[in-house]
């Protein structure tokens, strides 16, 4: 009987680790973005959207989308990421590009490119050259105690997460809030993720 209890608990203790494990990976993961042709509902848009604006909450994401000079753009936000799925529209409806950015930031993982009637023409990994991951990003935030933003903010300053070249390297440059005056910026080797820099500006509030 004894060896049936402790055989329980084991596999009730691993199925727990297994669920830490998972969710864990689900928070650092960039969310999947398939390569499938989409179709930008423009009746829809025009009758309730307000200026070529419409935002609408269902569930744990908010749905933005407006209208780009020419086409239309979809941002989706989910409030447990860090990261928003935004797809780009032709002014016919068909689906442009569409992919993965950080929700203050550059863009991640892989980004799918079509022609103006729907075929896929392009696959791009916007993370070549970066070694030191979109996750690892993540994971350095949270043990530097960088609040990084997760779902949609539609005010206040928040963390900024962006691909840039520096010295003739690809970087990261993380720029975060530390007051309500000052923002510190850090720039991170692309490859491996050492701080090459670490500078606090001025925080001028338009």
């Amino acid at each position: 009987m004894n060896k049936i209890i402790m055989l329980m608990l084991m596999l009730m203790w691993l199925s727990i680790f297994i669920q830490c494990q998972s969710q864990k990976k689900d928070k650092y993961m960039i969310p999947i973005v398939d390569n499938k042709y989409e179709k930008f509902d423009i009746e829809n848009f025009q009758n309730k959207s307000v200026r070529g604006y419409l935002k609408v909450r269902e569930n744990n994401n908010t749905y933005i989308q407006d209208f780009q000079s020419p086409g239309y753009r979809e941002m989706i936000y989910n409030d447990n990421l860090f990261y928003k799925v935004t797809k780009f529209f032709y002014e016919n409806g068909n689906i442009e590009k569409k992919g993965c950015l950080f929700n203050e930031g550059s863009v991640a993982g892989i980004w799918y490119y079509f022609d103006k009637s729907g075929k896929i023409v392009k696959e791009e990994n916007t993370d070549e050259g970066y070694e030191f991951k979109p996750e690892d990003i993540i994971v350095y935030c949270e043990k530097n105690k960088i609040n990084l933003s997760k779902g949609y903010h539609d005010s206040g300053y928040q963390t900024r997460v962006l691909k840039q070249e520096f010295e003739g390297k690809k970087v990261w440059r993380i720029s975060h809030q530390t007051s309500g005056d000052t923002i510190e910026e850090i720039i991170l080797d692309g490859k491996t993720g050492k701080e090459l820099q670490k500078k606090t500006v001025p925080f001028y509030n338009p």
